[in-house]
C-alpha cells in the first residue's frame, strides 16, 4: 500500500510518516461501482469510508444532498457517537475507491495510540466539517436560485399559454362568423387565411416570450436524425392507412363503396384547382402543426409537472387541435385525434416542428386526396 493513494486525504493533513504508518493496518482497500450503495440511512455506522478516485452521492430520503469527491470522507460521525447511518451514500458515476476503517480499528486508533494522533484526526473533522457547511450553503443558494428560475420558466410558460387559449377562442369564433356571412365562399380558405394570421402572432408571442424557441420546436440541431425517425413512423402511419381503406371497403362497401384509390377533386374540377387544394393544405399543415405542437403543447409542457405531465400535454394539445376543425365537419374533427396523438408524440420525441409538419402533410395527401378515407 503506497501512501500517495490515501495520505493526500483531507482527514490525514498534517500527519506524520509515523502517524501514518500506525493508521496504515486498519485501512481496508475498497471499490465500488457506479450508483453501488456505500451506506445506508438508518443501518448502523460500522465503518468510515476515505475516498481516493471517484466520487460519491450523499441522499436524505431520496432527496440529493450534496456531491463529494476524491480526497473527502464519510461516515466518520457514525464511528464517534454510534448513531445510525443519517444519510445514504452511493458511488457517483464512475465509481469510487478508497478505503475503508471499521468501528473496532478506529477504535484501537482513538484509545490505543498516541494522543497526538487522536488530536490531530477531531482537528482534521472540525476543519471537515466547516468546509461542509459552506458548502451546503453554497449548495442550498444555487437549488434556491435554480427553482426561482424553474418558477420563473413556469410563470411565463403559463401566461403564454393563456395567450394562446385566448387566439384559439377567437379563431374558432370568427371562423364560425366567417363562414355563417360567406356561404359562397369555401370554408377552407377562410380557414387558411385565419390560421395563417393565427400562426404568425403567434410566432411573434414566442419571439418575446422569454422562452426557448426549442421548446416550440423551432430548432434545426439533429434535424437529420429527427427527419429520418419520423418519416419511418410515418411510413407505418401510412401503411396502416391503406390496410384500413382495405378493410373499408371489403366489409362495408354500403357506406365506403368499393373503389380502392379515390384521388380528390376540387369542386371547381381540374387538376390545376386540385392541386392549389393540395398546396394550401400543407401550408396549412405547417399552420396548425406550430400552433397545436408547437405552442400549445410546447407550452404545456414547460409548466405541467408529475407523472403524467407528457401524456396530459399531449392529450390537451391533440384536443384542442381536433377543436380547429369543428366548424368544417364535427365528423372530421373527430377522426384528427387519431393522428393528432401521433404527431404529438413525435413532437415529444424530437422537439422538431419541421419534421413534424412534413409528416401531417403526408399522411394528410394521402388520407385525404388519396385514399379519401375521411369522406
Amino acid at each position: 500500500m503506497h501512501y500517495q493513494s490515501w495520505t493526500s486525504n483531507t482527514l490525514f493533513s498534517g500527519f506524520s510518516d509515523e502517524q501514518l504508518q500506525t493508521i496504515e493496518p486498519y485501512l481496508i482497500e475498497k471499490e465500488f461501482d457506479q450508483n453501488q450503495v456505500i451506506m445506508k440511512e438508518g443501518d448502523p455506522g460500522d465503518y468510515m469510508f476515505i475516498i481516493v478516485d471517484g466520487s460519491v452521492s450523499v441522499f436524505k430520503n431520496e432527496l440529493k444532498l450534496a456531491d463529494i469527491l476524491a480526497g473527502n470522507f464519510v461516515g466518520l460521525m457514525s464511528l464517534i457517537d454510534s448513531n445510525p447511518r443519517s444519510a445514504t451514500v452511493m458511488a457517483g458515476e464512475k465509481g469510487a475507491h478508497g478505503f475503508i476503517i471499521h468501528k473496532d480499528g478506529f477504535q484501537q486508533i482513538m484509545k490505543g495510540e498516541k494522543p497526538s494522533i487522536v488530536s490531530t484526526l477531531l482537528l482534521n473533522y472540525i476543519k471537515y466539517q466547516q468546509n461542509s457547511l459552506r458548502n451546503t450553503n453554497d449548495l442550498s443558494w444555487q437549488e434556491a436560485k435554480a427553482r426561482l428560475e424553474q418558477e420563473k420558466k413556469r410563470v411565463l410558460s403559463a401566461n403564454f399559454f393563456v395567450q394562446m387559449v385566448l387566439g384559439l377562442v377567437i379563431f374558432t369564433f370568427l371562423l364560425g362568423f366567417l363562414k355563417e356571412k360567406t356561404k359562397q365562399v369555401d370554408s377552407t380558405y377562410i380557414s387558411f387565411v385565419i390560421m395563417g394570421i393565427y400562426g404568425i402572432w403567434s410566432y411573434f408571442y414566442v419571439r418575446h416570450s422569454g422562452l426557448p424557441l426549442e421548446s416550440f420546436g423551432l430548432n434545426m440541431k439533429n434535424f437529420k436524425s429527427s427527419f429520418n425517425m419520423i418519416m419511418k413512423a410515418t411510413l407505418v402511419f401510412v401503411v396502416l392507412l391503406f390496410i384500413l381503406k382495405f378493410l373499408m371497403i371489403t366489409f362495408f362497401p354500403e357506406y365506403f363503396g368499393s373503389q380502392f384509390i379515390e384521388f380528390y377533386e376540387s369542386e371547381g374540377g381540374g387538376l390545376a384547382s386540385t392541386l392549389g387544394i393540395v398546396i394550401l393544405y400543407c401550408m396549412h399543415s405547417v399552420f396548425q402543426e406550430f400552433i397545436a405542437r408547437g405552442c400549445i403543447q410546447g407550452g404545456l409542457l414547460q409548466f405541467i409537472i408529475g407523472k403524467r405531465a407528457v401524456w396530459t400535454a399531449i392529450i390537451l394539445a391533440t384536443l384542442m387541435f381536433s377543436s380547429f376543425h369543428l366548424m368544417l365537419n364535427v365528423q372530421f374533427a373527430f377522426i384528427t385525434i387519431i393522428p393528432g396523438l401521433f404527431w404529438g408524440y413525435l413532437f415529444y420525441r424530437e422537439k422538431n416542428i419541421l419534421a413534424v409538419s412534413i409528416s401531417h402533410m403526408l399522411i394528410g395527401v394521402v388520407a385525404i386526396f388519396m385514399l379519401n378515407i375521411l369522406k
